[in-house]
């Protein structure tokens, strides 16, 4: 089905509608905080407005570039049910780490816009990636609680979904479609083989089993779906490029716009973002909407970087010794089963091998970098780095006379065999495990049910450590009635074994 099919969408409008999404995340960032008046919502809507006429204009529209509403739908399938089986919407269990997520929708559902905790005795504002938040917390204000529940679900289904059909361009006719949704949902380290190798045994969650991991994506989806979005939406932006499909101004100008959400991906992303701007400059191929475009929305992420980066003193970067024996073990399960075979045949794949080796660069080093008080960095900034990988082995397995010779295609499907008893253990405790209950607590009573013994950094800054630009001028006292149990009965907390 070709662009100009009534049936199909153009690229360049899936693409403005996801700036649409983001950038109006980070609109809602001034009105959470209270910190614009009308005039300024006025021009940053003029802002994205030109960000998106901008990229439906810069997007070639060849005639295969359109995606067919079959896609999108197949796609919010997918999405809607790995969403359903992580917990979104509290239909079926949802990890622990939800109940801090669940908390902060709470939070920004019922209290005034802009709130304050005062639990310590200087107030607190809530300062994380909360862009995920924004929309299922009005809808919580709107109609209760479980809107929001919800809109959660929903809105992210519809994320996701919109990125799989996008992503569905990179691949030429059903079939290979089929084969690279299979691989991407498959695809993970072989936790199973290190489980056993190192434990003797399996444990409930597999990927801790080297207590430092890379995550699968069917683990990413259930635990940390803001997270894996930005990067996800990094991955697919640098592969668009690398196909042609996307201007580099399209590229650069939509990541900054996923801070919000997680600035992990972004951060995961810039690798990338170097070798598409160094082999452009090589090729003189820079064009002045290359800088303008991205200076745009730059310009509409001012406050949220002010205001993510505020009282950071507790998060910090610094250097992270995963020991020596331990990394090389976990290497060679994680991978190095992926990475060999592929270095075989990367100089003649289709994103060239300069790709293929910042993907090695990636994976090799970011377990020696921390973010905050835990490997957070090496588990989300290096998933646009395993995506990537993830679509070159599915190039790889792929039937036909455009994969891998036979022995490495052989190989590279074990490895996915192996790989995907990681997914299985996280979708049989989801299907196991009894529903997550609702979450009736704040924020602070909901982290130190699980997380006490950790800071809380990471989600709090004092009040007068924002930035003047970001900081609210008259925020509410959010409530700190609190209930004596923050859920009914218990929240099963997974073996790490």
């Amino acid at each position: 089905m070709t662009a100009d099919s009534p049936r199909a969408i153009p690229l360049g409008w899936l693409l403005a509608a996801l700036a649409v999404w983001l950038g109006g995340t980070q609109l809602l960032l001034w009105r959470f905080l209270d910190i614009a008046p009308w005039w300024a919502y006025a021009l940053g809507v003029s802002g994205v407005v030109a960000l998106c006429v901008g990229i439906v204009r810069l997007v070639p529209a060849a005639l295969d570039s359109g995606v067919s509403i079959r896609i999108l739908v197949v796609g919010f399938v997918v999405a809607f049910v790995l969403m359903l089986l992580g917990g979104q919407g509290r239909f079926l269990y949802a990890n622990i780490d939800w109940q801090v997520r669940y908390a902060v929708l709470r939070d920004m559902g019922i209290n005034p816009w802009p709130f304050v905790y005062t639990s310590r005795p200087m107030p607190d504002v809530l300062r994380a990636p909360i862009g995920m938040f924004f929309l299922p917390a009005l809808a919580f204000k709107a109609w209760g609680s479980r809107a929001g529940d919800i809109a959660l679900l929903f809105q992210n289904s519809a994320l996701l979904g919109m990125l799989l059909a996008m992503a569905s361009r990179l691949f030429a006719g059903t079939r290979a479609r089929l084969w690279a949704l299979g691989v991407f949902l498959a695809f993970s380290g072989l936790d199973a083989a290190g489980a056993l190798f190192v434990h003797g045994g399996l444990a409930d969650h597999l990927e801790n089993w080297a207590q430092i991991q890379y995550s699968s994506t069917l683990t990413l989806a259930f635990w940390v779906p803001h997270h894996a979005m930005t990067a996800w939406i990094g991955a697919l932006l640098f592969l668009l490029w690398r196909t042609g499909r996307i201007p580099l101004s399209v590229f650069l100008a939509i990541l900054p716009l996923t801070l919000l959400w997680s600035p992990f991906g972004l951060l995961g992303t810039l690798p990338f973002v170097a070798l598409a701007g160094i082999e452009t400059l090589i090729r003189r191929r820079l064009r002045l909407s290359d800088i303008a475009l991205p200076a745009l929305s730059s310009l509409l992420c001012v406050p949220g970087l002010l205001y993510l980066g505020a009282a950071g003193d507790d998060v910090g970067i610094r250097l992270f010794a995963p020991g020596g024996l331990r990394y090389i073990v976990f290497q060679l399960f994680e991978t190095a089963p992926y990475l060999v075979p592929l270095a075989l045949v990367a100089r003649t794949g289709r994103f060239g091998l300069p790709t293929f080796l910042v993907i090695i660069a990636c994976l090799l080093l970011m377990p020696f970098v921390q973010i905050g008080w835990s490997i957070d960095f090496m588990m989300r900034a290096s998933v646009p780095a395993l995506t990537i990988l993830a679509v070159m082995v599915a190039d790889a397995v792929a039937p036909g006379d455009q994969g891998a010779p036979a022995p490495i295609r052989l190989w590279l499907l074990l490895a996915l065999v192996i790989g995907s008893v990681t997914g299985a253990h996280e979708i049989r405790r989801a299907l196991t495990q009894p529903p997550a209950p609702e979450v009736r607590c704040t924020f602070w009573k909901a982290w130190d049910q699980s997380f006490a013994a950790f800071p809380k950094g990471s989600y709090l800054a004092p009040l007068p450590d924002m930035p003047a630009w970001v900081r609210p001028h008259a925020p509410a006292r959010a409530s700190a009635v609190e209930p004596e149990q923050c859920w009914r009965g218990d929240w099963y907390r997974r073996s790490t074994g």
